[in-house]
């Protein structure tokens, strides 16, 4: 179990959901900075027919979209230690002596629904003690339906292709959701717009205190579908091993070309140690590459027309030539990267955010002076660098059309329980269930996991709706200041990519279109072919459909 009384981290590749194997602890440390250049399957909805393509905008909204979603009500529960900082989540370097209680009375009905969501772990047995000890809290019964989060996709597309047998309360991450889902959205799911729209919201505090961004992006189709997993604004760093850099007498690298000759500078084999892993992404985000789109001289460019992405790859390609990225990181072997910076046989890599705290709670234990710490971001000259935000939200939520108010009313009063903040009584059970049961307090009032605990609390309520994103993995010395400090310092770099916040959902004959890119660029950063067949691979792209997308993707920017 996670739990450490927080609602969890979001960050990493979105990619490496696909990996079997990936633990509840894990799966938490990927959610979030998914923007970073996942491959994001069909996201959500265009309209259908011949009509314009219409989207709902996180920036720059309707009047129409503006009325759809709440009011922001902030609450000021519990008092960051590190205030946040131009959208940087808040650091809490220790937990609070005493616990707020943020719901008021028993917020059920004593309705009975059925939830499903995915699990990346082992998955709970039904109706356990945790499952018991929440809903008996709530004064309604959530009976869960959980699946393998690594095949979850094809469940929902079984599962929406037959309205009758959609349950009552549905997750579905945003990389997930299925081609068309704009199409099926109003007939499947309930417009929460009438229940939360405005200051309705005020009926549900803990809903109020979600970002308005997060709400934003849970708009489909002219409505508020969504019930929103809150994103944190950067997800992705470079990651260096302080502690051996310290004992070598080595500083970060500042620049492009001081990675290089320092990743070379730490390479010695016979020592069974190289500088640098594969880290292609850190290249894109330290080069300014857009996840997707930008607008050059009034016309829509993809990333891979960009001179930004054809630096990328050629800083990429001079990185691996020089004999200083891990030779297992060279075959292609990324899943034991992560194992190779801890056991200190790479020392620089690129990894989610969320990964940090991961990576201390394995290695500490046997090795008390482990330090992993983020580099600030760079342009390649060693200039101020470009960082485009993070998709709003990660997951959503949705509740299955009906006629009867009152369930749905009864289903976002369990929600605004169950999105309480960091220092409620409501927080702790959602993340840790029951002191004495699931978890015991340490010295320092931080809640640590019992075996029980371990097996049964597991991310099933948190995936309905989650709270805002807060730093507080106090049981790590120094991390909490660590994280937030460098949060707040590239900052001022981040800025909103072109298509922020727009839902959009690429056809589906577009879903191969990128494969032969994303093929050459394995190949080009390896030497295995050369930089110059960019032009053709691009060429053809365009042939083959890009020009078309590109089409597609200007009918929303001209809505």
């Amino acid at each position: 179990m996670l739990g450490k009384y927080t609602a969890p981290e979001r960050s990493a590749s979105l990619k490496e959901l696909g990996r079997a194997g990936v633990g509840r602890r894990s799966f938490l440390g990927l959610v979030g900075g998914a923007v970073a250049f996942a491959a994001l399957p069909a996201l959500t909805s265009c309209s259908s027919g011949g009509a314009a393509p219409q989207a709902t905008s996180s920036a720059g909204m309707s009047d129409a979209t503006s009325k759809l979603v709440p009011s922001y009500i902030p609450l000021d529960i519990v008092k960051p230690d590190i205030p946040s900082v131009n959208g940087t989540a808040p650091g809490f370097t220790k937990f609070p002596s005493s616990l707020v209680k943020s719901v008021q009375g028993v917020p059920g009905k004593g309705g009975s629904y059925t939830a499903m969501t995915p699990a990346w772990w082992a998955i709970p047995q039904a109706d356990n003690s945790y499952f018991q000890a929440v809903n008996e809290r709530l004064g309604s019964k959530l009976n869960f339906q959980v699946s393998d989060g690594n095949t979850y996709a094809d469940k929902i597309q079984t599962v929406l292709a037959s309205p009758k047998d959609v349950p009552d309360w549905v997750v579905i991450p945003s990389w997930n959701l299925p081609p068309r889902f704009g199409q099926a959205v109003k007939g499947l799911f309930t417009d929460l717009s009438e229940y939360l729209a405005g200051d309705k919201i005020k009926k549900y505090p803990n809903l109020a205190n979600l970002p308005t961004a997060a709400w934003k992006y849970s708009c489909f189709e002219g409505g508020l579908y969504g019930l929103p997993y809150p994103n944190e604004q950067v997800g992705n760093a470079f990651f260096y091993r302080k502690d051996l850099f310290d004992e070598m007498g080595l500083e970060q690298p500042k620049s492009a070309d001081e990675y290089i000759a320092l990743a070379k500078e730490i390479t010695d084999p016979a020592k069974n140690r190289w500088g640098s892993e594969d880290v292609w992404t850190g290249a894109q985000i330290m080069h300014g590459v857009v996840d997707k789109w930008k607008l050059v001289d009034g016309k829509l460019q993809n990333k891979v027309e960009s001179d930004e992405y054809r630096a990328a790859l050629e800083w990429g390609a001079k990185l691996f030539a020089s004999g200083a990225v891990h030779p297992d990181a060279v075959a292609g072997n990324s899943q034991k990267a992560k194992q190779r910076f801890e056991s200190g046989a790479s020392l620089m890599t690129n990894d989610g955010v969320g990964g940090w705290h991961e990576a201390l709670a394995r290695v500490l234990p046997s090795n008390p002076k482990f330090q992993q710490q983020p580099m600030d971001f760079f342009a390649p000259d060693g200039g101020k660098p470009t960082l485009f935000r993070g998709l709003p939200a990660a997951i959503f939520s949705f509740i299955k059309k009906t006629d009867d108010a009152s369930k749905v009313e009864e289903m976002l009063a369990l929600a605004n329980f169950v999105a309480a903040p960091f220092g409620t009584e409501e927080n702790m059970l959602i993340n840790n269930g029951v002191e004495g049961i699931h978890y015991t307090l340490d010295a320092q009032n931080v809640p640590q996991a019992t075996a029980k605990g371990t097996a049964e609390v597991t991310s099933t309520y948190a995936f309905l709706v989650n709270s805002t994103v807060v730093n507080n993995f106090v049981q790590y010395p120094g991390y909490v200041k660590a994280k937030t400090d460098w949060e707040i310092r590239q900052a001022p770099y981040v800025v909103d990519p072109l298509f922020y916040g727009l839902q959009i959902q690429e056809p589906s004959k577009f879903g191969s279109l990128g494969k032969p890119l994303d093929d050459l660029s394995k190949d080009i950063l390896r030497g295995r072919k050369s930089l110059s067949e960019l032009d053709g691979v691009v060429a053809t792209w365009k042939k083959n459909g890009g020009d078309e997308l590109r089409e597609f993707y200007a009918g929303f920017l001209n809505a």
